[in-house]
Order: structure tokens, then sequence, then C-alpha cells
């Protein structure tokens, strides 16, 4: 079976999702985006050996290749992120 390769947006908030991946059959975290210069650092050391690229912005991030985004950033932000992922083909959680 093919894995759905995931982008996660959050780092911080994304975790329970790249936990999951890291343990799943059927999925796996092929990107992470955050803003925040320590969150992406943390999730670097914890995802140490997995094939996971990293990104600071959106712009880059949503160019990555994969099948779904996982949106875990604030709520009220969601909308306009869910929009350019639906628009670009991605399935969207």
């Amino acid at each position: 079976m093919k894995k759905i390769r995931i982008g996660v947006l959050g780092a911080y908030r994304g975790s329970s999702m790249i936990n999951y991946c890291k343990r799943a059959d059927n999925a796996e975290v092929v990107a992470i985006c955050d803003n925040a210069e320590e969150a992406l650092n943390e999730q670097k050391k914890r995802c140490e050996g997995l094939n996971i690229t990293f990104y600071d912005n959106f712009e880059d991030f949503i160019k990555h290749d994969m099948d779904a985004v996982v949106l875990a950033n604030y709520a009220n932000e969601h909308a306009p992120f869910a929009i350019r992922c639906l628009k670009k083909g991605l399935h969207v959680f």
C-alpha cells in the first residue's frame, strides 16, 4: 500500500500527527512548516533520521510534493491556508 504523504503546518500543535505518522503503516510526514525557528528546531531533533523537509514559510511548503496537509495552526487562521491547499489539489485535515 502506498503511504499518504502528509505536510504539517504547525510544528508544536502538529506534534500528535507527526508522532502518529512515525508509527503508521499508511502515512508519513514529508514536510513540516512553522515560522517559529524554535519549533522547527525541536521537531528536527525529534524527527532525526526521517526524510522530512522543514520550512519556515508557507510559500515554499505548499510546493512540496505531498498528498495532504494538516493545519495545526491557530483555528482562526485555517481558512486562507485551507483554500490555498485545496486549490492546489491537496487534501486538508
